[in-house]
């Protein structure tokens, strides 16, 4: 079987960065798991119901909280499509009624972990992503550098970050920029 590489392999060389001392922010990447998207026309919903309830998921979901359930997280990101990771092959729910796509090659996650991740977003996005605003469990679309992306809060001041694989190094290179003053810490496993 053919063996991904990492689209920040160059990118992504563990050790520190920017200032001294305590850093305050943690770079790393985590592979995609089965990323899918389906989407669907008229009857979306109905197909779209089925196939969540197989998977053991409820419910359509919300345009900004994930649903998490059976090691599964889906991500509803427009009024007919969701995003569904974890989930195996979904090309067996293809029908006239739902497209299923899989983007597991078509995508990278960065995470952006520590006490000043939410002030490196903050000058990433123009998007309120206080703790308030933005807790766990939550999700936007934004842009990073003109790139679309999905962003997650999965934690306290921790965040993940799925990027176009062809994008990836270019938002690499802007959060670190972001994130310098405040020392980086880079994951690389």
């Amino acid at each position: 079987m053919l063996e991904l590489k990492s689209s920040l392999n160059t990118k992504l060389q563990a050790g520190r960065l920017g200032a001294q001392g305590d850093t305050g922010i943690t770079l790393g990447e985590r592979p995609v798991r089965d990323l899918w998207q389906i989407a669907g026309w008229q009857e979306f919903e109905t197909a779209a119901i089925k196939v969540l309830s197989d998977l053991g998921l409820g419910g359509l979901g919300s345009y900004s909280l994930a649903s998490m359930a059976k090691g599964r997280t889906t991500w509803r990101i427009a009024p007919d499509k969701i995003l569904i990771e974890n989930t195996g092959n979904l090309s067996d729910y293809m029908s006239a009624d739902l497209a299923t796509l899989d983007l597991s090659h078509a995508r990278t996650v960065i995470s952006l972990s520590g006490r000043k991740s939410r002030d490196v977003l903050s000058q990433l996005i123009a998007v309120d992503v206080s703790d308030d605003a933005f807790p766990e469990g939550r999700f936007l679309q934004s842009g990073i550098h003109h790139v679309g992306e999905l962003i997650q809060c999965v934690g306290d001041n921790a965040f993940e970050i799925y990027v176009p694989v062809s994008w990836a190094e270019t938002v690499w290179e802007a959060i670190c920029e972001n994130a310098m003053p405040y020392g980086i810490e880079i994951i690389a496993e």
